[in-house]
């Protein structure tokens, strides 16, 4: 296609699979490299990045009233909005957070979830969220937003890890109420965040992880019992506003991209090539037309440890076999502080450079 295509055009026609002047491309770092990036390259904000790269989309989160959640006299603890105590640890400027008293600590039975005060959307800045949301579409890329509905991983949260996995075999009744009920929870923030801000999106963006390098965190049976019928709920939701939805979901994921797809999942990202099963060529022969791919450039692999002319035919490699429709090229996780800045200018080069 000879014709240069805006960003926005250019990424809603790979999901269509209408003509492409190159595939489009989604740019992504963590803290430490946004930092480094924008030193080096003279840069301020996340949209002078995304243009430097060459980026088709950009994500824009939710703005929360955070002055309504209960507050913590530990500089270094805080209070989410479901009532879980959290510590917060940095390193290197990476920021992660543990959470160390749940609110549902020795919870048992299906009726513990009422202990929980649920949020509603007064928790939302509604004037912010729409600010922002507009903000990013009159950027001319794609946009990825809404509420991220991460029912796995909160749940989780809620009672602690290892009262969770046991409480999958022996309370099951809870986990069921548990997922329904913040599922409900996530279902009546988003829509009012949608309502706001749909109208600015191309895309709703959610997810938790399931996968770790070469197995599900829990059993496929398990997901389909516990959390399949609620993924699809709020992938409903998210078509009914007239948006695609993308999923996020890290790690050896491929026993359940069937079910994902059948829950309404357009993309899949962050599409880990390197986690068992997980492979090109590999996912393309499964799923290939069925579901959409978002990543697929290895922070294990190739970008930290391989030269910029390795990365450029890993990218070429890669849209040969997952695209060039339905794949939007970019690193299978945020760039981590172990990749340089020739590589990740090699990436977006070589997606620059691709005629189709």
């Amino acid at each position: 296609m000879s014709t240069s295509l805006g960003s926005r055009d250019r990424f809603l026609r790979a999901l269509d699979g209408r003509d492409l002047d190159r595939p489009p491309c989604f740019f992504r770092a963590e803290a430490p490299v946004l930092a480094r990036l924008r030193d080096e390259l003279g840069l301020e904000s996340a949209l002078d990045l995304a243009r430097h790269f060459g980026s088709d989309a950009l994500h824009v989160g939710p703005v929360w009233r955070r002055e309504l959640l209960r507050t913590d006299s530990a500089p270094d603890h805080f209070y989410d909005m479901f009532g879980s105590r959290w510590r917060k640890v940095e390193y290197q400027g990476i920021y992660s957070e543990a959470v160390v008293e749940p609110v549902l600590a020795g919870a048992a039975g299906p009726a513990a979830v009422e202990r929980i005060v649920w949020p509603g959307p007064a928790i939302l800045d509604l004037d912010q969220c729409r600010e922002r949301a507009a903000e990013a579409h009159a950027s001319g890329l794609a946009v990825y937003g809404g509420i991220w509905a991460s029912i796995f991983t909160h749940s989780r949260s809620m009672l602690g890890e290892e009262d969770y996995l046991v409480a999958l075999l022996a309370d099951p009744e809870l986990i069921a109420a548990l997922v329904a009920r913040l599922t409900d929870c996530f279902l009546e923030l988003n829509r009012a965040y949608l309502e706001a801000c749909a109208r600015y999106l191309d895309i709703y963006y959610f997810g938790s992880d399931f996968g770790a390098q070469s197995s599900l965190f829990v059993s496929p049976g398990m997901f389909r019992t516990f959390y399949k019928p609620h993924l699809k709920r709020l992938a409903d939701q998210a078509h009914a506003f007239g948006l695609r939805v993308m999923y996020h979901t890290c790690g050896s994921v491929h026993p359940i991209i069937d079910d994902l797809i059948d829950c309404g999942i357009d993309i899949l990202d962050p599409v880990q090539v390197s986690a068992d099963g997980m492979s090109a060529p590999e996912l393309a022969t499964r799923f290939k037309g069925r579901i959409a791919f978002h990543g697929g450039i290895s922070t294990q692999g190739v970008l930290p440890e391989g030269s910029p002319e390795e990365v450029r035919q890993a990218v070429i490699e890669t849209v040969r076999t997952l695209g060039p429709h339905g794949y939007v090229v970019g690193p299978d996780q945020d760039l981590m502080a172990d990749v340089p800045t020739a590589n990740i200018e090699a990436l977006f080069a070589a997606v620059r450079e691709m005629k189709l």
